[in-house]
């Protein structure tokens, strides 16, 4: 049986201050109200889900098991994180990067 579009505002009005507070609650309620009613169902579903989790992740890569990845360091992005450089200033480091393949070789490393 598909709903009608009441039918998930209903829904959303129903849920807990702790899954959805009234901000949240409203934009979906737009969206859903701006959504072609044979969509509803998956944009609903995508929402509820997306709003619960907070941050969402794209799916990781399925590698051989048996398999590690080879690293080679680059000299131009490295830098230096010893106790006593990184206690010398008041400035903090953010990383971006891929390290899926980082993560992955230490977990192959905590097996052995």
């Amino acid at each position: 049986m598909i709903k009608d579009l009441n039918s998930y505002l209903k829904d959303i009005d129903e849920m807990s201050k702790s899954s959805l507070n009234e901000d949240q609650k409203q934009l979906i309620k737009k969206i859903l109200e701006k959504t072609d009613p044979q969509d509803l169902d998956n944009v609903f579903q995508l929402l509820i889900q997306r709003v619960k989790i907070g941050f969402s992740f794209d799916v990781s890569p399925s590698v051989h098991q048996t398999q590690i990845a080879i690293l080679a360091k680059d000299g131009q992005l490295s830098f230096v994180n010893d106790a006593h450089n990184l206690f010398k200033n008041d400035t903090n480091s953010l990383i971006i990067g891929e390290n899926y393949d980082v993560l992955n070789n230490l977990l192959v490393l905590e097996r052995d």
